[in-house]
C-alpha cells in the first residue's frame, strides 16, 4: 500500500486530471463508434455493430469494478489486449485494490489512449462481487425501459417499386420502400435483460395479402448470477467458446490496427438483441460456476430461410430480405436444431476447455460441387469437438484451441504473446483450417471469410516509443492450400500493416496508416481461355487529424491506394473527407457532419469508410467512381425520457453514369439520397 501511495500521489500533481475525466461533450454512443471504426480498420467482412454496442453500452451502465473484475468480463472489452487483462489482474493481486483511476497509468502496457477508452466502462475503489438476491419490487423499482422506433427511406424511386407491364411479373418488390423497426429493452442492472425485435426491411410487406406483421422476430431473456448459475438464456442468443473454431458467433475478425487483439474473447452465452436474421441461436441455455469449474450448455431450435426443394435444400440464404415472391419463397424452409456443450477448468495460470456441437436438419444439404467448394459441407448433420487452452508463465501468455470435425479434418490456431517491458509488447499467431474443415459456426482470425482451407502466420509489435506516440506493426503470411471462390488454384498471400499514432495532448490527435497486401487472383486474356494466376498487390497511405476547440470537434482523412494486377495494370484511388462535430452547451443538441471527395474509377480501388449514423445503426458505404458524399446527422434530448436521432445523406457522382445500382435497386439518375429517424424513449 505505502508503495501504491509513493507512485500515485506524485501523479495527482503531475497528471492532469482532465485526461482521466470522460470527456462530457462526447455522447456514449459516439464513443463506441469510434472504438468500433479503429476495430474494422480495412476490413471488408460484414462485423455485428449492434451486438459489439450492446456489449459495450451494457458496461457504461454498469461499470465494470476492476478490483472484482476476471479475466472473462475484461476480455469483453474489445480493445484491450490479452496481455493487457493479464496485466491489469497481476497488478490488482499483487497491489491490491485500485483505490483510484489515476493508477491505471502504473499497469505495464496500458497508455493514455488505453486508459481513455477504458474510462466510460470501468471504476475502482471498493466493492464486492454484488448479492445475489434480488426481489420482485426490484424489477419495477430499479428496472429501466427503452422503446426505439427507428424508420429509413431513400428518396429517388428505385426500379423494384416502379409498377410491372406484365402482371404476371413476380420479381418487383411486394412491399413499401420505409425500412421500420421497433425495439424494447429492459435491464435490471446487470441481472436481468430482455428485450423484443420487430423489423421490416425496404421492399418487405407488413400488412398485405402476403403478410400480416413484421417480417422478423426476435426476443431474447438473460438472468445472470442465480444460485449456481453464472447465466440463464431464453430466447435469442450467440455462443461463443475457445477461439471460435466450433462456436464463434460473436464480434470475431481477421487483423486490425488494433495489432495485438488476435484472441478470440470466450464470452460464452450472452443475449442477441441484433436484427442480424441468420447469425444467432434460439432457445434455451445455462451456464453452472462452482468455484473454478464452468459448464455451459444449449439447445437452439430455428426454421431458417434456404433454397429448399422437396426434402433437400441447396443452399443457406443469409441476407433476410424477403422482397420478391422468390426471396418470400425462401423464408423458413428448413428445420435446424443445435446442441452445444462447454466444460471449462480454470486455474490461477491455466485454463483448459471443451466443446461439443452438433447440428442437425430435417433436409439434406445438397449443391451442385465444382472444384473450389468440393470439401463444403453437406449432408443433413454435423458436428465438431474442440480443446481450448489459456496459459501464463511469467510475461508469456499461450493460447490456442484444436478442433475435429466429425470428417476428421482438423483446424487448429495457437498463439503467444509476449510483454518484456512495459513499452513494448509482442504477439505471434499460428493457424491451420483444413480445406475439409466447413463448420457452420466457426468463427476464428483469418483473412477467408470462412473458417477453412488456410494456413497463415501472423506477428504483430507494438511499441510505445515516447509519450503520446505509438507504433503499430503486423505482417501476415499465408496460403489457401485448395483452390477457392475465383481463384482456379492453390494460392498464397501476404499482408502487413504499419501504424504510428500521436496523441501530444488531449485535444489532438493523428495517425499515418501504411498498409500493403498481395494476394493471388485470376485472370483471363483474349488469346486462352485458361484462367491465370497472378499476383494483386494493393498499398494504401492513410492519414487522419482529430481536433477538438471547445465543444467543437474537427477530423480530416485523406487516403490514397494503388493496385496493380499482373505486371501491366496499375489503378489508383483517393479519397479525403472532412468531419465537423458540434455539442451545444445550454441546449442537449448535438450534431456532425461530413463532406467527402472519392475518385476510384476502377472497382479495384473502391474505398470503405465509417459512418456515423443514428443510434443502432452502421454504415461502412463502398466507394467507387468518381464523385461526393455528404451527411448530417442530428441528436436532440427532447427531455429526460425522449431523444430523436435524424441522419440524411446524398452521393453525387461525377462520371458519366446515368443509373445506379441495377436490378430492382437501380435508381435512374447520378444521386441517392436517404434518410433515417430514430426515436428512443426510455422509463
Amino acid at each position: 500500500m505505502i508503495k501504491k501511495l509513493l507512485f500515485t500521489i506524485p501523479l495527482l500533481f503531475v497528471w492532469p486530471s482532465c485526461l482521466f475525466a470522460q470527456d462530457k461533450n462526447l455522447a456514449i454512443d459516439d464513443f463506441i463508434a469510434d472504438i468500433f471504426e479503429q476495430y474494422t480498420a480495412e476490413t471488408e467482412k460484414t462485423l455485428d455493430y449492434e451486438s459489439f454496442y450492446d456489449d459495450l453500452i451494457s458496461f457504461s451502465e454498469n461499470k465494470l469494478n476492476l478490483n472484482n473484475a476476471v479475466k472473462d468480463d475484461l476480455m469483453k472489452l474489445q480493445f484491450l489486449s490479452e496481455d493487457q487483462v493479464e496485466n491489469i489482474l497481476y497488478y490488482v493481486y499483487k497491489f491490491g485494490p485500485l483505490d483510484n483511476l489515476y493508477q491505471l497509468q502504473l499497469i505495464d502496457g496500458l497508455d493514455m489512449t488505453d486508459i481513455r477508452y477504458m474510462l466510460p466502462f470501468v471504476r475502482a475503489g471498493e466493492g464486492s462481487p454484488g448479492n445475489n438476491n434480488f426481489y420482485p419490487r426490484d424489477l419495477i423499482a430499479y428496472g429501466r425501459h427503452n422503446i426505439f422506433l427507428r424508420v429509413d427511406n431513400t428518396l429517388e424511386s428505385k426500379a423494384g417499386y416502379q409498377p410491372s407491364e406484365n402482371e404476371n411479373d413476380t420479381s418487383k418488390y411486394i412491399g413499401s420502400g420505409i425500412y421500420n423497426s421497433v425495439k424494447y429493452q429492459y435491464k435490471l442492472r446487470d441481472k436481468i435483460y430482455a428485450g423484443i425485435t420487430l423489423e421490416k426491411d425496404a421492399g418487405e410487406p407488413i400488412f398485405s395479402r402476403y403478410r400480416n406483421g413484421y417480417d422478423f422476430y426476435s426476443f431474447y431473456t438473460q438472468v445472470n448470477r442465480v444460485g449456481i448459475f453464472k447465466t440463464i438464456i431464453l430466447g435469442d442468443f450467440r455462443a461463443s467458446f475457445g477461439q471460435g473454431l466450433v462456436l464463434g458467433s460473436t464480434f470475431s475478425s481477421g487483423p486490425s490496427s488494433y495489432v495485438l487483439n488476435v484472441a478470440n474473447a470466450s464470452v460464452g452465452l450472452r443475449k442477441s438483441s441484433s436484427s442480424n436474421e441468420f447469425a444467432f441461436f434460439r432457445g434455451l441455455g445455462g451456464t453452472l460456476q462452482k468455484n473454478n469449474f464452468m459448464l455451459s450448455a444449449f439447445y437452439s431450435y430455428r426454421i431458417i430461410d434456404a433454397d429448399a426443394i422437396d426434402s433437400t435444400f441447396s443452399g443457406f440464404y443469409k441476407t433476410g430480405y424477403h422482397r420478391t415472391l422468390s426471396e418470400l419463397n425462401k423464408k423458413h424452409s428448413v428445420n435446424q436444431q443445435t446442441l452445444g456443450v462447454n466444460g471449462n477448468l480454470r486455474f490461477k495460470y491455466l485454463s483448459v476447455g471443451l466443446t461439443l456441437n452438433h447440428t442437425f436438419f430435417d433436409k439434406e444439404l445438397n449443391f451442385d460441387k465444382t472444384v473450389y467448394n468440393l470439401f463444403y459441407f453437406c449432408g443433413a448433420k454435423q458436428t465438431a469437438v474442440s480443446m481450448d487452452y489459456r496459459a501464463r508463465f511469467f510475461k508469456l501468455n499461450f493460447f490456442g484451441e484444436t478442433a475435429l470435425a466429425d470428417n476428421l479434418s482438423v483446424a487448429t490456431l495457437n498463439g503467444i504473446s509476449f510483454s518484456p517491458a512495459s513499452k513494448i509488447s509482442f504477439v505471434t499467431l499460428f493457424r491451420y483450417y483444413s480445406p475439409k474443415y466447413d463448420e457452420l459456426f466457426a468463427s476464428s482470425f483469418s483473412q477467408n471469410s470462412k473458417t477453412n482451407n488456410e494456413t497463415g502466420i501472423y506477428s504483430g509489435i507494438e511499441l510505445k516509443a515516447t509519450k503520446g506516440l505509438k507504433i503499430s506493426f503486423y505482417v501476415d503470411a499465408y496460403k489457401y492450400p485448395w483452390p477457392k471462390y475465383i481463384v482456379s488454384s492453390p494460392s498464397t498471400g501476404n499482408e502487413s500493416l504499419f501504424q504510428a499514432d500521436y496523441m501530444p495532448q488531449k485535444s489532438l490527435a493523428m495517425f499515418l496508416r501504411l498498409k500493403y497486401s498481395n494476394k493471388q487472383v485470376n485472370v483471363s486474356d483474349d488469346i486462352s481461355p485458361v484462367k491465370l494466376i497472378v499476383d494483386r498487390t494493393k498499398f494504401l497511405v492513410k492519414y487522419q487529424l482529430l481536433f477538438k476547440s471547445g465543444n467543437w470537434k474537427f477530423k480530416n482523412v485523406n487516403e490514397i491506394n494503388q493496385i496493380t494486377i499482373g505486371k501491366s495494370r496499375s489503378t489508383y484511388g483517393f479519397l479525403a473527407y472532412q468531419d465537423v462535430s458540434y455539442d451545444f452547451r445550454k441546449i442537449p443538441l448535438n450534431f456532425n457532419l461530413r463532406y467527402l471527395l472519392f475518385d476510384a474509377v476502377d472497382f479495384e480501388n473502391a474505398f470503405y469508410t465509417y459512418e456515423s449514423d443514428v443510434l443502432y445503426a452502421f454504415s461502412i458505404p463502398m466507394f467507387y467512381g468518381k464523385g461526393n458524399r455528404y451527411y448530417f446527422n442530428l441528436k436532440y434530448e427532447l427531455s429526460r425520457h425522449y431523444s430523436v436521432w435524424f441522419k440524411i445523406s446524398q452521393i453525387v457522382y461525377a462520371d458519366d453514369r446515368t443509373a445506379i445500382s441495377s436490378g430492382n435497386e437501380k435508381i435512374i439518375g447520378n444521386r441517392k439520397t436517404e434518410f433515417r429517424f430514430l426515436l428512443r424513449m426510455s422509463y
